[in-house]
């Protein structure tokens, strides 16, 4: 009795075991009651009370029949019973539904819901019973309870009817539609003995389906014809599984079980528990107990029907959708708790099953409380998910040629420009499949491994794979396109997508273009795959229409990241000639591990290779070609082919010249059409023929021979013209165009009456032409033109050939026509329309010049194939490159490709290293002197790489300015620098270091008061974070600019990107964040619950799942959608005693595996989903081994292999977990490291700053860049490799060397080993210029001749403004300060800093024989940094301004005269006035006052008339005209009234107001202006608004403001004049930040004073503004109550959206930056037209700290820090 106890039965009253105990609330989080366990599940044994607990338990049983319950004729209970005593009704849905009803399978009964449920004292029924029906039901969902679970109550939440939760479907639009079923069976473990089992459950289940199906009238839809959905609970999962296998192998349930179309297991034991048979035992030695059941010992673990049930389960569910939910919760047992069903044993396991975690035990797994419980919405949703899919009705499949209507032409073009695929597929399958004769093809059909393929059952997952393999010539294209244009007509598909590959194509052979096409074809007929494609290139900005697009990053991105988890119909895939590809098995490997939840087959043909094997779940079935199956398609060929040549002729004839070549033929389709041609020119008379066809020799290999002796045989004029034409098929990039060919023969051979006519005359049949395409007739003739034969040379010489080509090329393009060219297409397309711009305009050339395109493209791929010793190519390559380069960089930018560039001059660099290579290989006694000619080469494609860097867009946007814009901005060193930088009247660049180009892109700062901790990057994205704040910056990776911050609002740690880069999670010290990046949005949030670290976090398989490692040593996976855990690991106990706290935690990209490293322990590495919890050890030498002190612990991409930095000796170590090799390297040294995206790049930054970047596997130097001492943070690599990024301090700095520009040997270089070369690339070593101090502060003089520079180290020194060269140092600051503001009088004599310390410092100045000398004038500190000095005309008073703040000293006298302290701190700025030299104007955001130089007194007021206020947003929408080809946006203007605001001076109140020209780039406050004799009162207003009052009262940088009446506004202004209400909202809400001016100028014919007012990032030292800034004119007319200037409202409004950034002014203009860095001038009082570019700045100019710097003088000399240095750009403006 006691054991009983124990166990939680009770011997008088047969108590339910381990009924749960009073408080309990199952599935509440582990906090919610103290009998639930709050840690995770131990890993040591088990106690006996926790290894007896049953599978399945519920509170009460149901037996077969009770009392109070109403039996059916069959003998089951048919029960009722009442909801809490009302009547239950579902919401009308209109027609879908009638009344519910209660319905035995085989007793229909034709009670309502309300009086079939009658209350929970009665037992559930038995049997299969429809508890919500539906007239028209689009499915069935039935439900199946477990072990001593009833029909009802196992769905009740505390098994309370109210709480009966499948009812809530019918709340659900997705499931309204359905029939719900509930099935009971006699499953209680404490009844009467008996003989059943889970066979018999099973048989009972499906008698049910099948008699309710056939004996109900014919208002009822049976069961079996809409799909069927099964719920089971826990031993009801096995019930389930075993019915679908018995009714899958019998006619009489076959019907019905096929359409099953999914099944939700709720902890079900799979694989058996072990309490199974602890249960039988303890049932059948209990004296009050009930016999052993065979049910129960069907769950133990090593039941033998339960090994059968999965065994033969696993075999026919391939076409089921799965879903297996398991426990987290353990059970209470009374005594204890424990898990009844272990995570292992409910999850299946296979490649198709999803699975997840719920937050609950095995009882409440399948009950919960309400619709909004986290654990009903995620079946629910799984429920809703297959609904949708199984009611989807797919319209018919557009065909390609019906999709491309004129309607859906933009979605074709951006399909094309985001994929690159321009080459319609259907054109080659159309030229294709007109060779296929009628009749032919067909047997494959037929054949038993292409029918078990093509109709066997696809399981989501796993591709099915036929793959043919076939010799040389034996029809395997034909044979595929066939099957491409069959598919549709033999199987039902989403559809089919094919892609053949050629070798004589360098684009088709390419993997990553075979995808892109693939990708292109499904989205032009699949919408929502062409939506989420458009989606990913919006979120992202990447885009795939690249060549060099790596494969992985395809494949990854839209086949893994979209294809793979949509469910369409099955996919069909068609792949010829996959081993021509350029990787075929990079691309076998990938396709045979496809994951899809779309069915995918895919067919190849291939000549004989090795056929990898399949991987688990996925099929290959291989059918090599042989002669007898293509025996009758060649007759067929052959016969027809006789017939139409000698339609006459005899019979018996006929017949023999078919047997005689199909003797010859073995198996070659190639060899009987060329034999055919051969002898067509032979058939006068039949002894013609019959000689001709015995010299038709056998084998491909001899009759080429005769076909090429036929060629050899002509006249020599005629041999040469064949051999040029064959070079060009055999050697091109792509096939030529007839018309393309002709253009290349032309420097030998013009006059062609018709090429093509000539090709076949000539050529011996080696040459076909498809499509006006002219290529070789097979691979296979190639083979037989470019390689040696016995005995004889090729007759095409390889690199003879490519030299020629080249050559060709190079003159071509040696044209001085080609820039007259351009510019004449250039000027046409820029005045036609926009549209324009945005096209491809070398193809509009092409249409003149067909051969340009090809010419521009490909020329430096056959200069890298050509000869080493090229004495004529040489010549022609040199002319090229230093008199047409500049106008072929002009013909790809038409093309708006400048990768074209790129991917050439990665060519020259294979060619000069090919050259290097032999040099190497000469012994050193030989040796030549150094090669100047290959040097020559190595720097022109240095300076192709870095053209495309720094000046890729606006060469697009202006292609024709690389001859005038472009030169002077290389270095002085650089080929185009040196060879096309010294052209007259030229602009002239100075001040920069010559030493070459500059690796560093661009610096960005986060704020001089915060630290860039972490930089992580994307395609489109760089991201910096501020760890102290959790503030997250994302800049554009593509500008360098800011494009939002995300604000995690507490401290930041760790910082993760999902697979895809498009989503970022933080690890804050509350809570856990996830963020769009591309918008900004936050995504999830997750509670931090726990006070332990958090060590490092992972995206799990999708972004709704994050992983979780934290310094406890535990691993947990969380759904962000319900917040519940879905799995958990924890380090062993017995691993880690005593050992406290890791030092280091890393989870490998797979997921799978934990890495953990402790203060003087080896690393420890655990399988986290394995079957074993023991670690695996690195292997150290003893306790004192440098590996037991790790500083940091990186997975490889891979995740097979760990790099673990030593953290005394600085060793890296490898270490190869799957061979357990660990590999070690002493030279690398680093502090910080990064990986690749590929695998192959090792980017480390050493303790002093010097960053290095290695090439795996040897870890060799590439590239490294030396710095001066400054520690570096952080690191990371672009996704392409091409560029990395490193923070120090506040600055983020992106690099772009050239050197990781490299050539891919195995793709440039036709004769490299796949293994690898031996050869070393020489190491690229350069200096860091960014870490010298940098500029902070300019000031220039006026005879242009000098300038001054201020420093973040404090120093200021006086420079030579014609080439930057330091002259003088003229006075230092303190070392730790920061210079920030500078001033040089206009006649040169004072020099006055300012440190962001307040300290300023004033210096007289003096030239004497060409030295400067400097004496002090005064020196002392402020208590807050200066923000403006401003000298009088005289120079004899220097206004000194800071925020709070006006000071005027004497010069002279060296003393200060005035000082006005203000109450509270002001954005305004002073400016000179105009007409009288003793006059200061001040200007903030919203007012204008005026003061005098002496004692800064009030002069008096000044009356203005009242004008109109415009408003414009920085940001416009409105379309309104054409900027340089660009569409321009602006709002209309709005107009408002305001108040004029006052600051309030602590001693005096003098100052009068004049009101600012309203003409102005955003919402402004119109002042209304004083009556003349009104004084300034402090902290009052002259006449306010009421609508404004608010406003001001809430501006804490601003006096209260006294509001005067709404009447007395409109009595001194216009009626229309009042603020809008819209313009109030917009005033409302930037009150608090319009509130400074941060520039001020006046105009050289002091016509306007032009400021500019907004607020901006006050914690950067560079003064960014944000988007509120406003471009003010005020006009000077105005000071002297003269009628004010009209401007051209309209104008500014334009003008409005393409500033950038203001520079300053120019003579009568203003001068700013555009969006792309043109600098630009217009003068205010002309319309848009007026705005003139002048020249652009290259992209690693673009420092945002430092182009607040940038400066115009009165002479037009450019000023723009870069650096340490500063770049000094002279004749600029008169472009």
């Amino acid at each position: 009795m006691s054991m009983l106890r124990k166990f939680g039965l009770h011997p008088r009253d047969n108590r339910r075991a381990y009924e749960e105990p009073p408080g309990h609330s199952p599935g509440a989080p582990p906090n919610a009651s103290a009998h639930q366990s709050t840690s995770p599940p131990a890993p040591s044994t088990p106690q006996l009370v926790q290894s007896t607990s049953p599978i399945e338990i519920e509170k009460t049983s149901s037996k077969g029949s009770q009392p109070g319950g109403t039996t059916s004729p069959s003998g089951s209970p048919v029960e009722g019973f009442h909801l809490s005593g009302r009547s239950f009704h579902l919401r009308n849905r209109g027609s879908r539904y009638r009344s519910n009803s209660d319905a035995n399978s085989t007793f229909p009964s034709a009670e309502p819901l309300s009086q079939s449920f009658t209350g929970n004292h009665l037992p559930d029924p038995l049997g299969l019973h429809l508890i919500c029906d539906n007239q028209d039901p689009n499915g069935d969902i039935i439900f199946v309870h477990g072990l001593g679970g009833t029909a009802k109550k196992t769905w009740c939440w505390n098994r309370d009817i109210d709480n009966f939760w499948p009812l809530w479907l019918a709340e659900e639009d997705e499931l309204s539609s359905h029939r719900i079923f509930t099935f009971g069976y006699n499953s209680d473990f404490k009844g009467a003995g008996t003989n059943l089992n889970i066979i018999d459950f099973a048989k009972d289940l499906l008698f049910q389906m099948l008699t309710f199906s056939g004996g109900l009238g014919e208002d009822r839809i049976p069961i079996g014809r809409q799909p069927i959905v099964f719920v089971a609970h826990s031993m009801g999962g096995l019930v389930v599984k075993k019915a679908y296998v018995l009714g899958r192998n019998d006619d009489q349930y076959a019907d019905v079980v096929s359409r099953t179309h999914g099944i939700v297991f709720l902890a079900t034991p799979h694989r058996g528990a072990q309490y199974a048979k602890m249960l039988n035992n303890i049932l059948s030695t209990a004296p009050l107990g009930a016999p052993p059941k065979a049910y129960v010992a069907d769950l133990d673990t090593h039941s033998r029907i339960l090994q059968d049930i999965n065994e033969q389960f696993r075999t026919v569910c391939r076409d089921l959708s799965l879903v297996s939910f398991f426990e987290t919760l353990k059970t209470n047992m009374g005594v204890s708790k424990t898990f009844i069903v272990e995570k292992d044993s409910g999850v299946l396991g296979y490649p198709h099953e999803t699975s997840k975690s719920l937050n609950a035990d095995h009882h409440t797994i399948c009950k919960y409380k309400s619709p909004q419980d986290g654990n009903y919405i995620s079946v629910k949703n799984i429920l809703k998910m297959w609904a949708s899919n199984m009611s989807q009705l797919r319209p018919p499949r557009p065909t390609l040629s019906n999709q491309r209507t004129a309607s859906d032409l933009d979605k074709v073009k951006r399909t094309e420009a985001i994929l690159g695929v321009r080459e319609r597929a259907e054109d080659e399958l159309k030229a294709l499949s007109s060779k296929i004769m009628s009749g032919t093809c067909q047997w494959i059909t037929k054949r038993q491994p292409f029918v078990e393929w093509l109709e066997r059952h696809e399981t989501p997952q796993r591709p099915k794979i036929f793959w043919l393999t076939g010799l040389p010539a034996m029809g395997k294209t034909i044979l595929a396109s066939y099957i491409a244009n069959q598919i549709p007509n033999l199987a039902v598909a989403e559809g089919r997508q094919y892609h053949f590959f050629s070798s004589g194509h360098q684009n088709k052979r390419t993997a990553g273009y075979c995808l892109r096409s693939i990708a292109s074809q499904l989205a032009y007929t699949n919408d929502v795959f062409r939506k989420q494609l458009f989606a990913l290139h919006e979120e992202t900005g990447i885009s795939f229409n690249s060549q060099d697009q790596p494969f992985s990053i395809v494949w990854e991105k839209i086949f893994e990241g979209i294809i793979f988890k949509m469910r369409l119909k099955p996919l069909f895939w068609i792949l010829d000639a996959v081993d021509e590809a350029d990787m075929p098995s990079t691309l076998i490997n990938s396709l045979l591990g496809i994951q899809s939840l779309t069915p995918i087959k895919i067919f190849i043909t291939s000549r004989p290779m090795k056929i990898p094997a399949a991987i688990p779940g996925s099929s290959i079935s291989h059918f090599p070609l042989s002669q007898d199956d293509i025996g009758d398609d060649i007759r067929t060929y052959v016969h027809n082919a006789v017939r139409d040549a000698l339609p006459d002729g005899e019979q018996r004839f006929r017949e023999d010249i078919i047997d005689r070549i199909l003797a010859k033929a073995a198996g070659s389709f190639l060899w009987v059409r060329l034999a055919l041609e051969t002898l067509h020119d032979n058939w006068h008379t039949q002894d013609d023929i019959r000689k001709a066809l015995t010299d038709v020799p056998e084998g491909m290999e001899r009759l080429y021979t005769c076909m090429l002796e036929k060629v050899e045989s002509q006249s020599t004029r005629h041999q040469l013209i064949a051999k040029r034409i064959l070079t060009w098929a055999a050697c091109c990039w792509r096939p030529l165009s007839v018309a393309e060919l002709q253009v290349a023969l032309e420097p030998e051979f013009t006059g062609f009456v018709r090429l093509q006519d000539t090709i076949v005359q000539i050529c011996g049949h080696f040459v076909s032409m498809d499509f006006g395409k002219v290529s070789l007739i097979h691979v296979t003739a190639r083979d037989f033109l470019i390689n040696d034969r016995e005995g004889a040379p090729a007759f095409i010489d390889y690199e003879s050939a490519h030299e020629h080509i080249a050559s060709v090329c190079l003159r071509y393009l040696s044209d001085d026509r080609w820039r007259r060219v351009f510019k004449h297409l250039e000027t046409s397309t820029t005045k036609a329309n926009t549209t324009a711009l945005k096209t491809d305009r070398l193809l509009l050339a092409e249409q003149e010049h067909p051969f340009l395109g090809y010419a521009t493209c490909y020329l430096f791929y056959h200069v890298s194939k050509s000869s080493l010793n090229p004495e004529h190519l040489s010549t022609v390559l040199v002319t090229f490159l230093t008199k047409y380069c500049l106008t072929w960089i002009e013909a790809v930018a038409l093309s708006r490709d400048l990768r074209f560039i790129t991917r050439q001059a990665r060519f020259l660099k294979a060619y000069a290293k090919r050259r290097s290579r032999r040099r190497s290989l000469v012994p050193l006694s030989l040796k030549e002197p150094p090669d100047d000619y290959t040097n020559m080469i190595q720097l022109w494609a240095v300076d192709f790489i870095r053209i495309v860097g720094k000046f890729g867009q606006n060469l697009v946007e202006s292609p024709s300015s690389v001859h005038r814009l472009v030169p002077p901005f290389c270095p002085r060193t650089s080929m185009i620098g040196s060879v096309y930088g010294h052209q007259d009247r030229s602009i002239s660049v100075t001040g920069l270091p010559c030493q070459g180009w500059d690796d560093c892109l661009a610096s960005v700062s986060v704020g001089k008061e915060d630290i860039a901790t972490k930089v992580l990057a994307t395609d489109a994205y760089f991201l910096t974070l501020i760890g102290s704040s959790g503030t997250i910056v994302v800049w554009h990776a593509e500008t360098c600019e800011e494009a939002r911050r995300l604000h995690h609002d507490e401290y930041v740690s760790v910082l993760r990107l999902n697979r895809y880069r498009t989503i970022l999670a933080t690890a804050g010290t509350d809570s856990y964040r996830i963020w769009d990046i591309s918008s900004g949005k936050e995504l999830y949030r997750l509670p931090k619950t726990t006070q332990a670290l958090t060590m490092a976090i992972a995206f799990g398989s999708v972004r709704s799942e994050l992983v979780i490692a934290l310094d406890n040593c535990s691993v947990a996976c969380y759904d962000l959608e319900t917040l519940r855990r879905k799995w958990y690991f924890n380090v062993p106990d017995q691993d880690i005693h005593g050992r406290g706290c890791p030092h280091i935690i890393s989870i490998s990209p797979d997921l799978s595996k934990l890495a953990v490293a402790w203060r003087g322990r080896p690393p420890l590495v655990w399988d986290m989903h394995g079957n074993s919890q023991r670690p695996v050890r690195c292997r150290v030498r003893d306790e004192a081994d440098p590996l037991c002190f790790p500083q940091f612990m990186r997975w490889q991409n891979d995740g097979n292999s760990l790099l673990i930095l030593c953290q005394n000796t600085k060793r890296l170590v490898e270490w190869n977990l799957a061979d357990e090799e660990q590999r070690e390297w002493d030279h690398v040294k680093p502090h910080e490291i990064a990986i690749s995206q590929d695998g192959n790049l090792l980017l480390t930054s050493d303790n002093a700053g010097t960053m290095s970047v290695w090439t795996f596997p040897r870890l060799n130097l590439i590239y490294q860049l030396i710095n001066k001492g400054e520690l570096i943070r952080n690191l990371a690599f672009s996704p392409d490799g091409q560029r990395f990024y490193d923070t120090r301090g506040s600055i983020c700095n992106i690099w772009e060397p050239e050197a990781l520009v490299r050539p891919d040997e195995q793709e440039f270089d036709d004769h490299v080993s796949t293994g690898g070369s031996s050869m070393v690339t020489e190491p690229v070593i350069v200096y860091d210029e960014s870490s010298q101090s940098q500029v902070t502060a300019l000031a220039y003089g006026f005879a242009d001749k000098y300038f001054c520079a201020g420093r973040e180290d404090g120093s200021v020194s006086i420079h030579d403004a014609n080439d930057g060269r330091k002259i003088r140092k003229v006075s230092n600051h303190s070392p730790t300060s920061s210079i920030i503001i500078l001033t040089w009088s206009y006649s040169n004599k004072y020099i006055i800093s300012g440190d962001d310390s307040g300290r300023i410092v004033a210096k007289k100045v003096e030239l004497k024989d060409s030295s400067w000398c400097v004496f002090a004038v005064f020196d002392f500190r402020v208590g807050e940094p200066v923000q403006q000095f401003l000298l009088s005309e005289s120079e004899k008073l220097l206004l000194i301004s800071s925020s709070s703040t006006d000071r005027i000293w004497d010069l002279r006298a060296k003393k200060e005269s005035c000082c006005r302290q203000w109450a509270a701190r002001q954005g305004r700025r002073w400016v000179q006035h105009p007409f009288d030299q003793g006059l200061l104007i001040w200007i903030d955001p919203f007012t204008v006052h005026t003061f005098s130089w002496k004692g800064l007194q009030h002069i008096g007021s000044v009356r203005s008339p009242t004008p109109e206020a415009t408003s414009v947003e920085l940001n416009p929408t409105k379309i309104v005209g054409n900027w340089f080809g660009k569409e321009v946006e602006r709002v209309d203007s709005v107009q408002s009234t305001a108040t004029n605001s006052t600051p309030v001076e602590q001693t005096d109140t003098v100052g009068s107001t004049v009101r600012p020209r309203a003409d102005s780039l955003t919402i402004e406050r119109v002042v209304t202006p004083e009556r003349a004799d009104s004084g300034w009162s402090p902290g009052t207003n002259s006449v306010a608004t009421e609508a404004l009052s608010s406003v001001e009262n809430n501006d804490p940088l601003r006096p209260r403001a006294q509001s005067a009446s709404l009447d007395e506004a409109i009595t001194t202004q216009r009626a229309d004049a009042i603020l809008p209400q819209t313009a109030h909202k917009a005033l409302t809400e930037r009150a608090n930040t319009d509130n400074v001016v941060q520039w001020v100028a006046l105009t050289h014919n002091k016509q306007y004073i032009v400021y500019l007012a907004g607020s901006g990032h006050r914690n950067t030292s560079a003064g960014l503004l944000a988007s509120g800034l406003r471009l003010e004119f005020l006009s000077t007319s105005d000071l002297q109550l003269q009628s004010p200037g009209s401007l051209t409202t309209d104008s500014i409004a334009d003008l409005a959206a393409q500033i950038k950034r203001l520079i300053g002014t120019y003579q009568d203009r203003i001068v700013f930056l555009d969006h792309d860095y043109w600098l630009c001038t217009w003068r205010i009082d002309a319309g848009l037209n007026d705005v003139k570019r002048h020249f652009f700045l290259p992209k690693d100019w673009l420092s945002l700290n430092a182009l607040h710097m940038a400066a115009l003088n009165a002479q037009g000399t450019f000023f723009c820090p870069k650096h340490g240095d500063v770049a000094i750009v002279r004749q600029g403006m008169r472009f």
